[in-house]
């Protein structure tokens, strides 16, 4: 026996052996296994499902998905183990660079804009929006018919928002602004 193992290939041995154990447990029905350990009840519930074959048949399809994407996804490295430490770290860029090439400065990320809300009370509309970094006095406020224009416009922010309102508003305003957020009021019409 021990000079046919030798004639058939690693990868042949290991077919044969997959053959035989009869409980091959793919990679989908490990990952259930495990969830079930941790998680109290759903065990029972993963091995009862496992009696069924079209649950069977579902982990084999999920399972080829898997070795689809295994194989068709590029490798990234995002990090690795230091040799000196023994411990996993992230890849970094240099120190005074973004992308790791020397001489260019970093930039931040612009902010992120989140939408106004608009509410219709029964004898206003109120707008509230965040607007966080900048004061009072940056901020302009304009309706145009029933367009409401909300603008900052300094050296280091910018903010642009044009607003429909549910209906015509009379055209008075009332303005406050406090911890980053604007708060108008309009009375109805």
């Amino acid at each position: 026996m021990a000079e046919e193992d030798k004639k058939r290939s690693p990868e042949e041995q290991i077919d044969e052996g997959k053959e035989n154990n009869k409980e091959e447990e793919s990679a989908a029905g490990g990952i259930l296994k495990g969830i079930g350990k941790i998680i109290p009840g759903l065990g029972g519930l993963i091995k009862n499902l496992e009696k069924l074959p079209a649950f069977k048949e579902r982990l084999k399809q999920v399972d080829k998905e898997l070795e689809h994407k295994i194989k068709s996804a590029p490798l990234k490295r995002t990090g690795g183990v230091n040799p000196m430490s023994g411990r996993f770290t992230r890849l970094r860029p240099r120190r005074g660079s973004s992308s790791g090439v020397r001489g260019k400065e970093p930039t931040p990320p612009p902010p992120q804009e989140r939408p106004a809300d608009i509410f219709d009370e029964q004898d206003h509309i109120k707008v509230i929006a965040e607007i966080p970094g900048v004061e009072d006095k940056d901020i302009k406020v304009n309706l145009q018919d029933n367009i409401l224009i909300i603008s900052v416009d300094i050296s280091n922010r910018k903010y642009h928002q044009e607003l429909k309102l549910p209906c015509s508003p009379k055209g008075k305003l009332e303005k406050s602004y406090k911890n980053g957020i604007l708060e108008i009021k309009i009375i109805k019409q």
